[in-house]
């Protein structure tokens, strides 16, 4: 997944053969999750389907077919804000494997984008995936870390594991306690290139749930003195311009958090009315309101969250 993850056991020790056959299952979990869904290895299945034409038609593996239908989930519940056929505009501004360099597009390679950008555009039949257009190209990058975190949760579950934590390039899940109380995390600041960790706005004591943060504070580049971030509006073709700099979604499962917390950056102040709208599932945003300076809210039920 182009990214570091973090596996945290609490139990009774483990010997040396059970630490490495855990290991290896960790490791197993994530090679199939790449080979599926990363849009970096020509190999993968998600490849295949980017450089397949509208006339071919291909199956899926189980897995691919879950994140497609939870990619179609959020892209109804935020009517068109998650969007995982951005994957042309991301290459266009830069962000993309498919980028060759950072660079403003002008309109009308933008507005060529946006004739084949719509997550209806492709189908799927069982688990059969097909599309309606040879350029159409899926990015699930918002929410495949988000499913391999859950895919490497339930592997541990499966495993007899009940306290653990599993974070993947920030996305996590939590299970059980540790030390008899539950997990904590911390809430970066969003100040620009800012090492993980040092400057934290929020802890937050978190089990059973998934918790996906997303943020403009992280990729995006600067050209001619605007912020460009790598989050994409689908219905402009152009990266978000409002002043929410990061939000941080706890919901029952990763995979839905993240799609979610990616859905909350195109949508910007709207976005805390609109997450009070779905059920089990909140939210702690952060505006940049100046250079330094930050506004913080939250939805009505993340304060029983915070330390």
């Amino acid at each position: 997944m182009g990214t570091f993850y973090n596996v945290s056991i609490y139990g009774p020790e483990m010997d040396n053969a059970r630490h490495l056959q855990v290991h290896d299952g960790i490791d197993s979990v994530l090679q199939s999750v790449n080979k599926q869904m990363n849009p970096w290895d020509p190999a993968s299945e998600i490849s295949r389907f980017n450089r397949m034409s509208s006339d071919e038609s291909m199956e899926i593996s189980p897995d691919f077919v879950r994140v497609i239908i939870i990619s179609e989930e959020i892209f109804e519940l935020s009517d068109g804000a998650f969007d995982p056929t951005v994957g042309p505009l991301t290459d266009l501004w830069g962000f993309g494997p498919g980028s060759k360099s950072h660079a403003v597009p002008t309109k009308q390679a933008i507005d060529s984008c946006l004739e084949f950008i719509g997550f209806k555009i492709i189908d799927l039949n069982g688990n059969i995936l097909s599309k309606t257009d040879d350029r159409i190209r899926l990015d699930l990058s918002a929410v495949a870390k988000g499913f391999g975190v859950d895919a490497v949760g339930g592997y541990l579950k499966s495993r007899g594991f009940e306290n653990y934590l599993v974070e993947i390039g920030g996305e996590v899940v939590c299970s059980g306690q540790v030390h008899g109380r539950n997990w904590r995390l911390g809430i970066d600041r969003p100040t620009d290139n800012a090492l993980p960790g040092n400057d934290l706005s929020s802890i937050i004591s978190i089990s059973g749930q998934g918790v996906a943060t997303s943020g403009d504070y992280r990729t995006f580049y600067m050209d001619q003195g605007r912020r460009y971030s790598h989050t994409i509006d689908p219905k402009t073709g152009e990266p978000v311009t409002h002043n929410l700099a990061s939000v941080t979604i706890i919901a029952p499962d990763c995979a839905r958090a993240d799609a979610i917390a990616t859905a909350c950056m195109v949508l910007g102040e709207k976005s805390p009315e609109w997450i009070e709208s779905i059920p089990n599932t909140e939210g702690y945003f952060i505006f940049r309101e100046g250079k330094d300076t930050y506004r913080e809210d939250m939805t009505s039920g993340f304060e029983k969250f915070i330390q």
